[in-house]
């Protein structure tokens, strides 16, 4: 028995795929991430052989940009891919930083698979960029207004040389360029804490930035009005990002 009557429900998930030289930057871990996101959510697919192939060839065809697959419950197109060239992350945003907001707009905690799945409802998304008015960004906040992620990033900032982030049980969709960033953290030997933060600690950090597949590494500049640090981008993301910029290890 089906857990919703098909003409209710458009639910599925998705993944954002960044395409440099006509190929799929990290295709593998995105195939295994929308898989492991449909599985939570109970939604039966068996293309992904298939839907690898088409990520492929829309990213033969466009060269550079991205490539966005999503997959539906229920439909006569399970399957939908978008191809751009463009993304709206530009050299300008990485040499100058961004300006965030918080919002009130809460974001469930990480015990539920829904926080933890890249799922296609994004109403909550919405509703924080619409409270967030004219900032590039905002930051929910989840239980006990513990801070967790931007609506389309995870974030990371610096204190004393150390590196934090929210640990994904607050509600963190664990990212792919978090987990590289993590990596190359702890290759450079920075120290790493993944623990609860709150807007205190951001606001009083040394340095901060956003990470996605398409923005890779994006300075913070200002959260709330409050500036973030003195240089931006800092020296730990300016060492992270020439890091993940190097041999086999670009960032993604």
């Amino acid at each position: 028995m089906r857990p919703v009557p098909e003409l209710f429900d458009s639910s599925g998930c998705f993944e954002t795929i960044r395409v440099e030289n006509g190929r799929p930057v990290n295709l593998r871990e995105h195939i295994q991430r929308i898989n492991e996101s449909l599985h939570a959510l109970a939604v039966d697919f068996y293309g992904q052989d298939n839907l690898a192939a088409e990520i492929r060839r829309e990213a033969r065809r466009i060269g550079s940009g991205y490539v966005r697959v999503t997959v539906n419950r229920y439909g006569e197109r399970r399957t939908v891919l978008h191809a751009s060239a463009r993304t709206r992350y530009t050299p300008a945003l990485q040499k100058w930083g961004v300006r965030l907001r918080t919002v009130p707009t809460r974001w469930p905690s990480g015990e539920t698979a829904r926080s933890l799945s890249k799922h296609s409802e994004r109403l909550s998304s919405i509703l924080a960029r619409c409270e967030g008015g004219e900032a590039f960004d905002v930051l929910r906040l989840g239980s006990h207004g513990l801070l967790t992620e931007g609506t389309v990033s995870n974030f990371f900032f610096v204190k004393e040389g150390t590196l934090f982030t929210p640990p994904a049980w607050v509600g963190v969709l664990e990212g792919i360029t978090r987990k590289k960033v993590l990596q190359a953290a702890r290759r450079l030997k920075i120290p790493v804490k993944e623990v609860p933060v709150t807007r205190h600690d951001l606001f009083n950090a040394d340095e901060a930035f956003l990470t996605n597949v398409l923005m890779r590494l994006l300075p913070i500049r200002e959260v709330d009005g409050r500036r973030i640090g003195e240089i931006v981008p800092g020296p730990v993301t300016r060492r992270l990002m020439s890091k993940l910029r190097g041999k086999n290890a670009t960032i993604r």
